[in-house]
C-alpha cells in the first residue's frame, strides 16, 4: 500500500495534491510549539522540500508543548532547527530539511527567503513584531504566507496572498498587550490546533484550491471555533498591501538591547564574542558549539553562537545597560 494511500483517496486533495506537496518548497519560520508540530504533519504528509528556519535552543519548559523535542535536547542544549531536522529525518527519509539557526531581521530576511526560494511560508513565531515583518517581505516577493497564533486557550489563523487584506489590515498595529505564552500562558491543544488548520491551509493552496479566505479564531478550553470572510477586512488605504511601504522591512537598524518577556532582555554583540566569552565574568556552566550557559551573580545567560544573548534576573532597562556595557568593556 502507498504511503500517502489514505489522503490521496480524499479527492479535493488526490494524486494531484500529493504530488504539488511532494514538489512544492516550504519554508517555516519559528520552530517552536506551532512549528515544530507544522514541520512534523507536513513531513508525514510528504512534504519533501522544507526549510525551517530558528533561532533558539530546546529547553525543558518546552517539552509539554512543542513536537518532537525530548529531555535529552534539553539537556544538550541542542538547537531546535538542528533536533527537528534528525527527528524529521527519522519520520520520512524523503524529506530534505534545510535547518537554518538563525536569527530573522530586516536586515537578512530576503536573503533567507531568496536563498531557499520557498513557494509557501508558515508562521511559527511567538511574536507579533517578526510577523508584521514576514508580512511586509512576502507581500514585497509576491510569496504567500500563513498565519497563525496561540497564546493561553486561543488561536487565530488566516492565510495571505500578496494581493491582501493582510496582516496590517486586520492589525493596525503590534498589539501592545504583552500577549505572548511566557505571560500568559499556553494550553497544549490550542497548539495542535493552530498547527492542523495552518497545514490545511497549505495543502490546499498546494493541492490548486486557493487559500480559504476565512479569518480563523478558536478557543481550546471554551471548545468555540469562528470563522470570518477576510473581504470585509481589506484597508483601501493599507501601507502594505496598497501602497507597498515597508516600513519595518526598511528599518536596517537593530537595538543591541531589547526587552523579552518577563525579567529577560536581548543583548546582541558581535559575532565573534562568542569566542571570546571566556573573558566574561562569571562561569561557563554548560558549551556546545552553538551556546553557552553563563551564571553571574543572579543573572543567567545564555549567549549563542551569533552573538545573541539572552538574559534573565534583569529587572529594568538601566540594569539592563549597565550589565551589558559592563560585558562589552570585559572583552575590550
Amino acid at each position: 500500500m502507498d504511503r500517502y494511500d489514505r489522503q490521496t483517496k480524499f479527492q479535493p486533495f488526490g494524486e494531484n495534491g500529493q504530488h504539488q506537496l511532494q514538489t512544492a518548497k516550504i519554508m517555516i519560520m519559528g520552530a517552536g510549539a506551532l512549528g515544530s508540530h507544522v514541520a512534523e504533519q507536513l513531513a508525514r504528509a510528504g512534504a519533501h522540500h522544507l526549510t525551517v528556519v530558528d533561532m533558539d535552543i530546546v529547553e525543558i519548559s518546552n517539552l509539554h508543548r512543542q513536537a518532537l523535542y525530548d529531555e535529552s535536547d534539553a539537556y544538550d542544549m541542542r538547537p531546535k532547527v538542528v533536533a527537528l531536522r534528525d527527528k524529521i529525518n527519522k519520520i520520512n527519509q524523503h524529506v530534505t530539511l534545510n535547518a537554518v539557526n538563525k536569527e530573522l531581521t530586516p536586515s537578512n530576511i530576503e536573503e533567507v527567503i531568496k536563498q531557499y526560494q520557498p513557494d509557501i511560508i508558515v508562521d511559527g513565531m511567538d511574536h507579533f513584531d517578526i510577523r508584521f515583518l514576514i508580512n511586509e517581505v512576502c507581500h514585497k516577493l509576491q510569496i504567500p504566507w500563513v498565519y497563525g497564533a496561540a497564546v493561553g486557550s486561543k488561536g487565530t489563523v488566516y492565510a495571505i496572498d500578496f494581493e491582501g487584506p493582510c496582516l496590517k489590515c486586520i492589525l493596525e498595529n503590534v498589539p501592545e498587550t504583552g500577549e505572548s505564552c511566557a505571560i500568559n500562558g499556553v494550553l497544549p491543544p490550542v497548539v495542535n490546533q493552530v498547527a492542523s488548520f495552518e497545514v490545511s491551509e497549505v495543502l490546499r493552496y498546494i493541492a490548486g484550491k486557493g487559500f480559504s479566505k476565512k479569518l480563523i479564531t478558536l478557543d481550546c478550553f471554551e471548545m468555540n471555533t469562528r470563522s470570518t470572510q477576510i473581504d470585509m477586512l481589506k484597508n483601501q488605504q493599507c501601507p502594505v498591501c496598497v501602497h507597498g511601504h515597508y516600513n519595518i522591512l526598511d528599518k536596517q537598524h537593530m537595538s543591541s538591547i531589547e526587552a523579552l518577556c518577563g525579567d529577560a532582555f536581548l543583548f546582541r554583540f558581535k559575532e565573534k564574542t562568542f569566542n571570546l566569552a571566556h573573558y566574561f565574568p562569571g562561569d561557563v556552566l554548560k558549551e556546545n558549539d552553538y551556546v553557552k550557559l553563563i551564571s553571574f551573580k543572579d543573572y543567567k545567560m545564555t549567549f549563542f553562537a551569533d552573538g545573541r544573548m539572552n538574559v534573565h534576573g534583569v529587572s529594568h532597562l538601566e540594569e539592563a545597560e549597565t550589565l551589558y556595557h559592563n560585558l562589552r568593556k570585559s572583552i575590550q
